[in-house]
């Protein structure tokens, strides 16, 4: 049995309010937000972005499971999976001349909502907008973590390989 998709957004949007601004928002913010951005349901194997194609949009994900993936010569090379609460196509709102950078297929049947630069900017009012910007950034500076402990893995990798060059050494 699938959970009704505004209910759920409206669950997950209040939820998310609580957490980052540590109270409730009335009804009406999050209503606004729901009228300015319904709910998507996606079947499971749905691909909802494509990599390359124009960007101007992300997804929070309310419930189910989306496959981030990259394809190449030798096939697709699945980046990960994003799940409930969690945001996919986020450079799209802060980099919007910038083609998608990955794939976004629906693994499993999944409700979300799209967010635009347009819906943040008109929404600086709205208690549940600053709730999602925090979210959004919690979740960029999340990714830039884990982003720079790979390359700081990455590169103790190949300096106890002894194929690490330095910048002396490259001249």
């Amino acid at each position: 049995m699938r959970t009704d998709p505004i209910e759920a957004a409206r669950f997950y949007l209040d939820g998310l309010a609580s957490l980052h601004l540590r109270h409730r928002v009335p009804e009406a913010e999050v209503a606004q937000v729901l009228r300015q951005s319904p709910p998507i349901e996606y079947n499971a194997g749905q691909t909802i972005f494509r990599q390359g194609e124009p960007a101007d949009a992300a997804l929070l994900v309310v419930n189910g499971e989306l496959l981030v993936f990259v394809s190449g010569p030798e096939g697709e090379r699945v980046l990960g999976t994003i799940g409930p609460w969690d945001v996919v196509g986020e450079t799209a709102l802060y980099a919007p001349d910038h083609p998608r950078s990955a794939s976004v297929r629906a693994s499993r049947d999944s409700t979300c909502l799209v967010i635009t630069r347009e819906m943040l900017k008109d929404g600086h009012a709205n208690g549940v907008v600053a709730a999602l910007e925090y979210h959004l950034l919690h979740t960029l500076s999340h990714r830039i973590r884990v982003t720079n402990n790979a390359l700081h893995g990455a590169w103790r990798e190949l300096e106890a390989g002894g194929t690490s060059t330095t910048r002396e050494e490259a001249k």
